[in-house]
Formats: structure tokens, sequence, C-alpha cells
């Protein structure tokens, strides 16, 4: 019963994203696979003939085996000690030139945790074949493994063509651009999740409870970011006890100990416990169930770009495109509901999440006042809200306008003649100069 306990404490959002970002994982089960194919090859070479003669079977004698088999675990943990050197470093690269927020995506990378366990992996089954050979005596025979020996210089072979591709793929990683499209990408998927084209608003008005709250709780834990919400479970917890349930922070927000948690209207008991495994908290935020952590990383790129110490305003042009991509995809899409509702249509949940209005803010506001003296980013800002002006709906467009006159304000601060605020006018999409066909926009 309490191993039973045990797993229904254990949250599918929390667990995925550690597994997700474990680089030990890969490797462990790498070292596991090497452990049981080795086992395997070398029951296959008890059952051949040691005299026997095949293109794949190694010819030398025992101390010939021994002294290949040491050489390939050495050059193999060289190999190993070279990616792991090459990751640390490439995280610490992103951290300062990027975002340490960004390196949630190379841990993440899917062939760098298979080069480690590629490495590590060939290693331990060239060190679990070493033992094995045996030089005649008096109560054995000799014992080469054959098979398993060429199987060792068959994973030698693939392990230099997986760190050619390693190199390879690392160089091309840590660019920026790469960098860019992999958040925006990750944000892409985040969106279509949590913002699907199909959502819509509840079919009939629902009342916000008014009243004080009937029972409140707080949270008693250590501090930490809402990672996620296990939406179904809270909703059908609701409904089981009759009661309305309102998340007070957002996904993404810090939770200070003692902070309110959850407010419930209704007379059906719930205890904190109950309530709290259905919250995610973690240390830091994720894109699962947080499209904004996107956007967040996303201005976070382009305000390093922007800093006096880089001064690379295409980098932040480049998080910019990426931006304008991600709220064009939001400008007509119908936004789900912060209210759930049963299926007589009873209100039953209360959940808050970023509207329209707070992601535009989010992915311009920063940018625009860091950028306030590029005159790049400012063509590249009256390009984007020029084309989000052209596709969004009326009731979206408020917030639009004003970016408009806040772009125009700082225009005004960051460029000291007429003949700049003229120019810093014309939309770009590349922010080029005056002299090209700027975008059409206001």
């Amino acid at each position: 019963m309490r191993f039973k306990s045990l797993l229904r404490k254990v949250q599918p959002a929390a667990l995925r994203e550690y597994l997700r970002t474990s680089l030990w994982l890969v490797p462990v089960t790498g070292v596991l696979a090497a452990i049981g194919f080795a086992q395997v090859s070398l029951r296959v070479d008890q059952r051949i003939e040691q005299n026997q003669e095949a293109w794949y079977l190694f010819y030398g004698q025992a101390d010939s085996a021994r002294e290949l088999l040491s050489t390939i675990a050495s050059s193999l943990m060289t190999f190993t000690g070279v990616v792991f050197s090459i990751t640390i470093l490439v995280l610490q690269i992103a951290s300062s030139q990027f975002s340490p927020r960004v390196l949630r995506t190379f841990l993440e990378d899917r062939f760098t945790r298979f080069s480690m366990g590629m490495f590590v992996g060939s290693f331990t089954y060239a060190m679990v074949l070493l033992p094995e050979v045996r030089e005649p005596t008096d109560q054995h025979p000799a014992f080469v493994p054959a098979l398993s020996i060429f199987l060792a210089f068959v994973l030698v072979l693939l392990s230099v063509g997986v760190f050619v591709r390693y190199i390879h793929h690392m160089a091309h990683s840590i660019r920026a651009v790469h960098v860019i499209h992999r958040v925006a990408d990750e944000t892409r998927h985040s969106l279509a999740r949590m913002y699907p084209e199909q959502a819509r608003e509840p079919v009939a008005p629902v009342t916000v409870p008014r009243t004080p709250p009937d029972q409140e709780f707080p949270h008693d834990r250590p501090p930490g970011v809402v990672m996620a919400i296990e939406e179904a479970e809270l909703l059908a917890l609701a409904c089981d006890r009759d009661v309305i349930i309102a998340l007070v922070p957002m996904v993404g927000d810090f939770l200070p100990r003692g902070a309110p948690l959850f407010k419930v209207w209704g007379q059906g008991r719930l205890s904190l416990d109950e309530l709290r495994d259905c919250v995610v908290v973690g240390e830091e935020r994720t894109p699962y169930q947080d499209p904004a952590f996107g956007f967040r990383q996303l201005v976070d790129v382009a305000e390093r770009a922007l800093s006096p110490a880089i001064n690379d305003p295409t980098t932040a042009v480049q998080a910019l495109d990426q931006l304008h991509d991600l709220l064009r995809s939001l400008a007509t899409r119908p936004f789900p509901a912060h209210l759930r509702v049963d299926t007589s249509g009873r209100l039953r949940l209360i959940l808050p999440r970023p509207d329209w209005e707070g992601l535009v803010r989010l992915g311009l506001d920063e940018i625009r006042e860091y950028g306030e003296s590029s005159i790049q980013v400012a063509r590249r800002l009256r390009a984007v809200l020029g084309d989000l002006l052209s596709v969004a709906p009326a009731d979206r467009q408020a917030v639009l306008q004003e970016q408009l006159s806040l772009l125009e304000a700082s225009a005004r601060r960051g460029f000291h003649t007429e003949v700049e605020r003229r120019s810093a006018r014309l939309g770009s999409t590349q922010g080029q100069a005056p002299g090209s066909t700027p975008a059409p926009g206001p």
C-alpha cells in the first residue's frame, strides 16, 4: 500500500521534465545495454570453435586480444572525456552569450545524450570482455572471444563516426540562429498544446464568485515556480466535491512559502494534500505548460544581444523574427477560457493564464526599451506591428496601437535628429537601410 501511495504522488509533468533534462539517463542505459550485449556475445563465443576461421572473427592469441581490448577501452574513455568537456564548455558559452534560461535546450539535446551513451556503453563493453580472455592452463583451455572482440572493434568504428558527427552537431548548435530556432520551435509546441485552435469560450455566461472563499489553502512547502497543473484531475476533484476551485498563481509564477495557492467556494471539504498533488512546483519554469517561458527566453536572447557588452542587433532581430511568427499565429487564434465548467455548465475551475495583451507586451516591451537607440530594431519592431495589425481582429488591435505609440516615443528619445527618426519609422523585415524598399505598415 505504501508503494502504491508513492506512485500516486509521482506527478507525470515533473517526471517528464526530469527525464527530458537528465544527462545521466542515456549513459546509464548505455552501460546496462552494453553489459547485457557483452553477456550475449560471450555466450555465442562459447559455442564457436576456437580454431574456426571467418572474416568476422578475431584471429589473435590471448595476449593480442587483451592488448586490443585495453587500447579500445582507453581510446573510448578519451572520447568520453572529450565529449563531456565539450558539452560543459558549450553550456558555459550558451549561458554567457545567450541566456542561462536556454541551457535546458542543450540538456534536452538527444544527439548529445546519445553520444555519451554510445561512448560509455562501448567502453563498458570492452571492459566486460577484458577479464574473459584467458590463457591456457592445466584445468582450462585458452579462451579468446573472437566474435565479441570483432564486435568491440565495430563499436570503435561507430564511435569514431558518432564523434565526428557530434563535433559537427555542437559546432552548429551553438550558433545564435540555431538556439533561437530551437526555443521558438519548443514554444510553438507549447502554444499548440495550451492554446489549441479549436479552443472556445463557454457557451453560456458564467458568473465568477464575488463573495469571500469558503476555504483557502496556502503553499506550505519550500518556495518554487509553478511548472504545471494537472487540470483534468483538478476538474474531477471539483466535480466530485461539488465546489469551485480557483488556482491563485499562474503557471510560471514564483510561489513563496505561505502564499495563497487555492481558493475554494462550496461546502465540500478538501485537503491541501489532494489539491497540492494537482500542482507541480519546481525550481525553474518549463515550456511544457508555459508558452510565456518561450517568449521569455527569446526576449532574454534579444536583450543580451542588445547589451553594450555584446552590441549585436542582428541577433536581436532574429529573435524578433521568431516572436513575430509566434504572435502572428496567436493573433487570430481563440484563446481557451480561464474558466472551466462541468457537463451541466456549472463553473468548477478558475485557472489564470496569459492573454493576448500579456503575450504582446511580454514579447515586445523590453526589446523596444533595450533597442531604443538601434535603428535596425526600431524598423523590425515597426514591421512586426504593421503585419500584426493587418491580421489581428478589431478587439485585439488596441494593444498593438499602444505598442506603436510607445515605439514612436522610444524613437523620439533614442534618436536625436528628425532625419534619424524618419528613417527609424521605415518598417523593415530585415532592418535594412532606408534606400531599400520598406515593408508595408504604419
